[in-house]
């Protein structure tokens, strides 16, 4: 089993499955766009890596270079991770006998009528689209993707990554060490729903005096802005901006909150915090339902209900019994459910029956590129 991976950067469990693949006997090549600090576990564990500029989705010259590296590597299966690199080998490759796999992580932002959505995940080159929870699944059917292109493969972490020493203290982010700490990581657009989290946390400030908002990420909704502006009590309130060492930093929360209004797949910072054991409260959109099962490993809310959210978080606060409870329970659910071995075992799986059926579309002849 031949795989040649192409996509802009790699995520700390994207390049821990492609390990993992390795280690059950696939050849493994990686096309990156941009290095990171987990390029250097691929490096480790004897991965093939390469720089692999694409100026856009049809970049003439990247699918004639990535056509040449598919021949010469005689390449079974690609690997791709980006709308960039997804778009180049579905008319890069066209005539060549492989399968393109997908990855997609989001709801929405598919169309027929989208031009771009036809270059990439709507395109009948792609063999597979491998869906981060049932609920992205869901909605490409709905949206008219044949079925057995379909199939959810959640992405697995491992708690073990997350035993190293806090990076930052509460006293480094000016939050009271007895505070009671309510977390959200997140590029904080609309969608996020952080304006709710806000409107929910400030009705709670009299009634749990110890309550502290503690808000990581870039802040890109206006909204969100003005509320913070005007929250009741800024000294019970953190803005930490961009932090590199977000992950750790929910270990500074005694819950974190991901208050989604649509189109959330599955949110890695919520699945960070859980696998550390700090429970979470969700919104029941997209996959997270799927992540905290309802309720038993987290607590989930209806959507753009500031009462409910509110409510929630008064009874986290309210009940050291149960705050403890859900934060193993959701620690147990990463281990039993959401593992890396999970993962790289069906991740392996699916790859060596597509290899094995050798499926292909039939060319068209008037797109493929001059050899």
């Amino acid at each position: 089993m031949r795989i040649l991976v192409i996509t802009k950067a790699l995520d700390r469990p994207e390049a821990h499955i492609l390990v993992g693949l390795k280690n059950r006997g696939a050849t493994v090549q990686v096309l990156l766009q941009e290095e990171n600090a987990h390029t250097q576990i691929l490096r480790d564990a004897n991965i093939p890596v390469s720089r692999f500029p694409l100026s856009s989705r049809l970049d003439i010259k990247g699918m004639l270079a990535l056509r040449r590296i598919v021949k010469s590597e005689q390449i079974d299966l690609v690997y791709a991770l980006s709308n960039a690199a997804l778009s180049c080998a579905n008319f890069g490759l066209l005539g060549l006998d492989l399968s393109i796999v997908t990855y997609r992580g989001t709801v929405g932002h598919l169309s027929w009528f989208d031009p771009s959505s036809w270059l990439t995940f709507l395109n009948p080159r792609v063999r597979k689209i491998l869906c981060v929870s049932k609920a992205v699944e869901s909605y490409l059917q709905d949206l008219g993707v044949s079925q057995d292109k379909l199939v959810t493969v959640y992405k697995g972490h491992d708690v073990a990554w997350y035993t190293a020493a806090p990076t930052a203290t509460r006293s480094e982010l000016g939050v009271p060490t007895d505070a009671f700490v309510v977390g959200c990581t997140a590029v904080m657009r609309a969608v996020k729903g952080v304006d709710i989290l806000i409107q929910a946390c400030a009705t709670l400030l009299t009634e749990l005096p110890k309550l502290h908002l503690l808000l990581i990420g870039p802040v890109k909704d206006q909204q969100v802005e003005q509320l913070l502006e005007s929250f009741p009590d800024k000294n019970r309130l953190s803005l930490t901006g961009f932090r590199s060492d977000a992950t750790r930093l929910a270990t500074l929360c005694d819950v974190v909150v991901m208050a989604s209004k649509s189109r959330e797949g599955f949110p890695k910072s919520v699945i960070e915090a859980m696998a550390q054991g700090v429970p979470a409260i969700v919104t029941a959109v997209g996959g997270m339902p799927e992540l905290v099962d309802n309720g038993a490993a987290g607590l989930m809310v209806e959507p753009s209900n500031a009462n409910e959210l509110a409510a929630a978080i008064r009874y986290l606060a309210n009940d050291s019994n149960e705050l403890k409870r859900l934060g193993a329970a959701g620690r147990a659910r990463i281990v039993e459910v959401f593992n890396i071995e999970s993962t790289v075992s069906r991740m392996f799986e699916i790859f060596e029956e597509l290899i094995q059926k050798n499926c292909s579309h039939t060319p068209l002849k008037s797109l493929v590129p001059h050899q």
